[in-house]
């Protein structure tokens, strides 16, 4: 992989300095699951996630659990990372959010002004995430992964297709809106809906996608699209992004494209 950028983030674990290895058993329940600490120990850990985590939990994998907490709470600990095959996978999609500001704040997204960042921000019948500037914003964490790409969700999430049609409305209305996918596992590149699991999810995201200003110059004030794909009639545009970039003063377009056969 190329274009690494390192920088210290918000800790996975907040009550220990290290999180504690455990393996994981079962999960009775979506918010809950069953783990051995290294001694033998069973113990509980809350999961979360309201997810499948499909491809990341399986039978004897290794956990990372945060706690004990508070005698008081039902779950003493709760489980932070899993390890699918030879990586590790943050499970906690909380800490997507917690991670996005220092993302920003080291220059990942020049499109976002990072002078101005407020969270949870209520709108319509959602609430964001972030609004940076003028800009709503709505963060995902991405957990699944198939041939070196991230997909998102592992779980029907009608609340995710909802925020990408209000987003829609704010782009529509003049206002800039993003979602931003944050891969918490180091062995994907890119992030695309998953359609087998959630395909209103999916028509939800390539309909927003078009709605957006497609500017491509990081200017304090862009008013116009100066850089364009063309395709000829036998490709069916899928969907299309403008990417952060400090390598040039044209910012990169990706699009994906369906071949007709």
């Amino acid at each position: 992989m190329s274009g690494w950028i390192e920088f210290a983030g918000p800790r996975l674990a907040t009550m220990r300095r290290a999180p504690l290895r455990a393996t994981f058993i079962e999960r009775p329940h979506r918010f809950a699951a069953r783990c051995a600490l290294r001694g033998g120990r069973e113990v509980t850990a809350h999961v979360p996630n309201p997810g499948r985590l499909t491809g990341v939990l399986a039978p004897r994998c290794q956990l990372l659990l945060d706690g004990p907490f508070r005698a008081t709470r039902a779950l003493p600990y709760t489980m932070v990372a899993a390890k699918a095959g030879g990586v590790w996978v943050g499970a906690n999609t909380i800490y997507a959010n917690r991670v996005f500001p220092a993302l920003v704040s080291h220059g990942l997204f020049p499109e976002f002004d990072p002078t101005s960042i407020r969270a949870e921000i209520a709108h319509g019948h959602s609430r964001f995430d972030f609004r940076l500037g003028g800009m709503m914003v709505e963060v995902k964490s991405v957990t699944l992964a198939s041939g070196g790409a991230g997909r998102f969700p592992d779980a029907v999430s009608a609340r995710a297709a909802r925020h990408c049609d209000e987003l829609a409305v704010l782009c529509r209305s003049g206002s800039p809106a993003a979602i931003v996918f944050v891969a918490q596992r180091g062995d994907v590149e890119s992030v695309s809906p998953e359609d087998e699991v959630d395909p209103a999810f999916g028509a939800a995201l390539r309909a927003a996608a078009g709605t957006g200003d497609g500017l491509t110059w990081p200017a304090i004030d862009p008013y116009e699209r100066i850089d364009w794909i063309w395709h000829t009639p036998d490709l069916r545009p899928l969907q299309a992004q403008v990417l952060g970039s400090t390598a040039s003063d044209h910012l990169p377009l990706l699009a994906e494209f369906e071949a007709s056969p």
